[in-house]
């Protein structure tokens, strides 16, 4: 594989996060997913996903045309007939027998290919490998829908519980609402849009779901999804981060310095749980953050004290000198934690992880 590729585990990085980060750095490629006794493969246009000749079944396509009874089966077997004799393929010779309108064949088709992927956001495991790769012809590209819609109507649809709470963080935790540029253009729904309301005035998890009219699995649904979309992360102490930010060399020091107390402890927690392979863990976790970040700061580097560097350039050299761009970083830095913090979870369980999460709270209160 190229730089540009990477490979991992879902049980460790579910759907809706692996193709987030695809969006986030707008790679284009392949996709490939195996596991529970299949195989799926997704091509990417710019982060966007692209329904192309070669990325789903024709044969099920076909099938379902039939069992949907969009088409009677004697046209399905006239149209795959056709497309076999000239070498065209079976949505071309759809089209060009008569059996649909081109718009109805192009959407038949592609809620089809949505539908045929929707499945794997319950996969709790599967191996996958993202490859970057040279464009295929545009006039094999049939549509490109919208990853960010797609992660959300896929979330909507889930019903493994089992995995929402995994990738949750615990009840005692605390999570404030982000807003990131590209937010005014997700298309919530009234329920989510709700929980986005009330999630500033509940004190933890386990008070949002209290409060929550939606009841706690659904509730827990909407959180697992904000949290993919980069729309809620853990929250900062109140006395972190007031407004005005702190642009000064000092206060971002300052910033810089609470947080990798906060790496610190958590690397020591763990790892006088499971001693050496702590570092591993740790290292794990900062990667799946790492690979959505654009230079500098895929530089940052674990130390073998559960600090983090940014390397080669210094980390005044951000230029952190506007709201926007300090909300970025602040944004970074919830991530890691986020990261750290649900390592220890699938590591250690949910008791060691409501311990670091309230131990964290007090870090840096003092200063």
């Amino acid at each position: 594989m190229n730089e540009n590729s990477w490979r991992g585990n879902l049980a460790s990085t579910p759907l809706p996060q692996l193709l987030f980060r695809i969006w986030e750095r707008k790679e284009s490629g392949g996709l490939r997913i195996q596991g529970q006794g299949a195989e799926k493969n997704i091509l990417f246009s710019q982060g966007e996903l692209s329904l192309a000749e070669g990325f789903f079944s024709e044969e099920d396509f076909a099938r379902r045309l039939i069992t949907r009874n969009i088409l009677p089966s004697e046209q399905v077997e006239e149209t795959s007939r056709s497309a076999c004799e000239n070498k065209t393929s079976f949505l071309r010779a759809l089209v060009e027998r008569g059996f649909l309108p081109a718009s109805r064949a192009w959407q038949v088709l592609t809620d089809f290919w949505q539908e045929d992927l929707a499945p794997l956001f319950d996969w709790p495991q599967a191996d996958f490998v993202f490859d970057s790769s040279p464009a295929i012809p545009e006039a094999q590209v049939y549509a490109v829908a919208s990853t960010p819609e797609f992660i959300i109507q896929g979330i909507r649809g889930m019903k493994n519980f089992y995995l929402i709470e995994a990738f949750l963080p615990s009840d005692s935790a605390s999570l404030q609402v982000l807003s990131p540029a590209y937010a005014d253009f997700l298309k919530l729904d009234a329920p989510e849009r709700y929980v986005l309301t009330i999630l500033p005035h509940a004190p933890s998890l386990q008070g949002l779901y209290s409060i929550s009219q939606l009841g706690k699995k659904e509730t827990q649904r909407v959180i697992f999804a904000l949290l993919h979309l980069g729309l809620a992360g853990l929250a900062q102490p109140r006395n972190k981060v007031k407004p005005p930010p702190d642009f000064s060399s000092a206060g971002l020091e300052k910033i810089w310095s609470d947080f990798n107390d906060k790496c610190s402890f958590i690397f020591k927690y763990i790892s006088k749980e499971i001693g050496p392979v702590g570092l591993n863990v740790m290292e794990k976790a900062l990667d799946e953050v790492r690979t959505k970040l654009g230079p500098p700061l895929q530089g940052l580097e674990l130390r073998a004290d559960g600090r983090i560097e940014l390397k080669p350039f210094p980390l005044l050299s951000l230029n952190l000198y506007n709201e926007e761009s300090f909300k970025n970083f602040i944004r970074v830095l919830n991530e890691i934690l986020v990261a750290e913090v649900l390592a220890v979870k699938k590591t250690l369980g949910n008791a060691h992880e409501a311990a670091v999460v309230k131990n964290l709270e007090r870090i840096g209160e003092s200063t």
